[in-house]
């Protein structure tokens, strides 16, 4: 009996000197098997995550099983040909559409990263980079390459590998590619280290934050608002806070809607995380001031979408504590800055934040001569359950869908 290191030998000559000529089992893996797997996983949606796992884990297994020279001759050959990663792909209006099926993440996951040596990181690196090329050129969602990221990432060994692939298209001639990069950093920042955030991904953003095009600085602020949310570092934070604070005080950005709207909206999810003093401080004093600008927007749609955000955001900060000073000087005028939007778009959402602020009035009045109540937040002691259902449940019913937001804000008759 041969032994296995010799079997092994033997298996890899077959495969480099005479492919699957006379083998009919493996040459039916190649070219009825690996095919057939390959378009079932162009078939999948990225939002079934389950899939993309499972598949990614099978694919692992086979290529593992048969090995590198399998893996690199037969597997990576046929995924390479579906893909299709080339200038014509790139120029193509409507993108290379398989790129944003589950083909990507489970290209990455499930070959590209069954081997370690040089050789395959770079591989793996060469193929992130042309794919955020030829999603961020061709208008496409980015779904498939952020799942690709959000598995690398859960491993500190790929952190190092990712950062390279971005700072690729940090110094990318396309706008558009430089867009796509901002957006990336936000899904390494919760999982790489305070060292590397500050050390390569900080300073990449705000590099980025003083790109020439205006996209490209706004694509930033998600990345900006995650490092608010997730890091301890006061010198790295204060940096952060004060490009914030660039984007909302500096003349240039004042007419910026989409900008105004990017910041809203990155304020309403990491504010209810974020340190309580950069709430105190920063987020709600600066959501005052964009609600109160709001008031005198003219361009009705404008003012629509930013009170829409605002009401959301303003949802998601209700649940948090604020002090009383914090809630009398910023929190409720902008409340009432918001109400003023809604008298001209809808009296059931107006109903709501009165009756919000109505109630934190009463509490504000009455605190002196009440007992301690604690540190409980504004939903708990300044807001009934009644009011917090409805105000939370009428959130709940905007995000849904895009479709209904219209048929919220019709101006009132």
């Amino acid at each position: 009996m041969l032994r296995p290191e010799l079997n092994n030998y033997l298996y890899d000559q077959q495969l480099e000197h005479e492919g699957t000529m006379g083998w009919g089992s493996l040459l039916w893996v190649v070219n009825q098997l690996l095919p057939h797997l390959i378009g079932i996983v162009g078939q999948i949606n990225v939002s079934s995550a389950a899939c993309v796992h499972e598949f990614s884990r099978l694919f692992w297994r086979l290529c593992r099983t048969f090995g590198k020279i399998f893996t690199n001759t037969k597997v990576k050959p046929q995924f390479q040909e579906i893909l299709r990663l080339s200038e014509e792909s790139v120029d193509a209006t409507d993108g290379n559409d398989v790129l944003t099926k589950g083909t990507v993440p489970i290209y990455v996951i499930g070959v590209l990263t069954c081997y370690n040596q040089e050789e395959d990181r770079k591989l793996l690196v060469a193929f992130l980079e042309d794919v955020m090329m030829s999603l961020s050129l061709s208008h496409a969602p980015l779904d498939s390459l952020k799942m690709a990221f959000m598995e690398l990432g859960a491993n500190p060994a790929y952190h190092e590998l990712l950062l390279t692939v971005l700072w690729y298209g940090v110094v990318h001639t396309s706008a558009l590619v430089r867009c796509t990069a901002a957006r990336m950093f936000e899904l390494l920042v919760k999982g790489v280290s305070e060292s590397l955030i500050a050390q390569r991904v900080a300073p990449a953003l705000i590099a980025l934050s003083d790109d020439p095009e205006i996209s490209v600085r706004i694509s930033t602020i998600p990345a900006f608002g995650t490092i608010m949310e997730t890091v301890t570092q006061k010198e790295l934070l204060e940096r952060v806070k004060m490009q914030l604070a660039s984007f909302l005080e500096d003349p240039q950005y004042q007419d910026q809607h989409s900008l105004h709207i990017e910041i809203i909206r990155t304020f309403g999810r990491v504010g209810p995380n974020a340190e309580p003093r950069f709430r105190d401080e920063f987020v709600l004093p600066h959501l005052h001031k964009l609600a109160l600008g709001n008031n005198g927007q003219t361009a009705e749609a404008k003012r629509m979408d930013i009170a829409m955000q605002l009401f959301e955001a303003y949802s998601a900060l209700s649940c948090c504590f604020i002090s009383e000073d914090v809630l009398v000087n910023h929190f409720l005028p902008g409340l009432r800055c918001l109400r003023v939007d809604m008298e001209q778009f809808s009296s059931e959402y107006e109903d709501i934040l009165s009756s919000m602020i109505k109630e934190c009035e009463q509490k504000v009045e009455n605190r002196n001569s009440q007992e301690p109540q604690g540190s409980m937040s504004i939903a708990a002691s300044l807001v009934s359950e009644d009011t917090k259902t409805k105000f939370l449940s009428k959130v709940g019913q905007l995000t849904t869908s895009g479709a209904m937001l219209a048929n919220v804000f019709q101006r009132k008759k």
